[in-house]
């Protein structure tokens, strides 16, 4: 049987990646760009980064034919949105001469769900940048929770993270509370600032992003490990949301106590281990024979396999 090219992008808030690969697992064309959320930088950003993309990959590649070209989108939040970005798409494939049998779009989360499970019931959690829980009952029936972007929701994420962060900072610099903390220490550091004027100006630098301020986050398990009171609650209270996320997308499918994976994903999951720890245990005791697995892969291979998926099902 011959091979078929299956291409699978994954459009984050902080970076897009871009895979072209045949049935068989072999990897035609891979690379990296910015972020392409259209609700952090704008539907004519989103177009330039998708479009670079693509004419790399035709370049690299020229004339293949691809049987199914996933779009795993972040900002997919309504059918709005849904409509704004199979608009971008559609103007990004004009510009780009690649021949697709099969176009999917879908939210970023919902697509990797559905490579994880490979149809199985199972629920994905994703503290990134953003925060968002998707749930699939094996059958027919799809639903998530959170996701609303930063300025509506998204607690628990990177960017609420690092929006504690900086509120915890700022209330110690006006005397608003008695509590030390070292996290002014450690963010001054981070961001190579000697006071409050410079860290504001690089907040209110007119070209500040959503992913500049999740990148706040990475300092707080440094001042957990140097036992930082102010550092231990926002990460409890960023668990605690996560777990509401994972609790009531689990309640929408009507969830019973069966066996069943929870899968976690994102920066604040991956690599902040208090964090991840507490929300394992909150959800635990709502639901004590959940199983948890945090995704060893980067986002585009999941949503290859979600790509993959729709290729077997047309040769079924």
């Amino acid at each position: 049987m011959e091979e078929k090219v299956v291409m699978a992008i994954d459009g984050g808030a902080t970076k897009t990646a871009i895979t072209l690969q045949l049935t068989n697992g072999k990897t035609l064309f891979n690379k990296i760009s910015t972020g392409s959320n259209i609700h952090a930088i704008g539907i004519k950003h989103v177009e330039r980064v998708i479009t670079d993309l693509l004419m790399e990959a035709y370049q690299a590649i020229p004339n293949t034919h691809i049987e199914v070209a996933a779009f795993a989108m972040a900002g997919i939040d309504t059918s709005h949105d849904m409509s704004i970005i199979k608009g971008i798409i559609e103007n990004c494939l004009n510009n780009v001469p690649f021949e697709i049998n099969t176009i999917i779009v879908e939210n970023d989360v919902h697509s990797t769900l559905l490579g994880l499970t490979d149809g199985k019931p199972g629920a994905l959690v994703l503290s990134g940048t953003g925060s968002i829980a998707y749930a699939f009952d094996g059958k027919d029936l799809m639903v998530r929770t959170g996701g609303w972007g930063h300025l509506a929701a998204d607690e628990g994420s990177g960017y609420w993270v690092g929006q504690q962060i900086l509120r915890a900072i700022i209330r110690a610099e006006d005397g608003r509370t008695n509590k030390p903390t070292y996290l002014k220490t450690l963010l001054f550091e981070k961001l190579q600032v000697t006071n409050i004027e410079q860290l504001l100006a690089w907040v209110y630098h007119p070209e500040f992003t959503n992913a500049q301020m999740a990148s706040i986050s990475s300092i707080l398990s440094d001042a957990i490990e140097r036992g930082d009171e102010t550092a231990i609650h926002i990460a409890k209270s960023a668990a605690k949301e996560l777990s509401i996320l994972a609790i009531t997308v689990l309640e929408k499918i009507q969830y019973t106590g069966e066996v069943f994976t929870l899968y976690m994903n994102g920066g604040i999951l991956r690599n902040h281990i208090v964090i991840k720890d507490l929300f394992q245990q909150y959800v635990s005791t709502k639901y004590p024979n959940i199983s948890f697995e945090l995704c060893q892969d980067a986002p585009i291979q999941y949503i290859l396999k979600r790509a993959l998926s729709e290729v077997n099902k047309v040769n079924k």
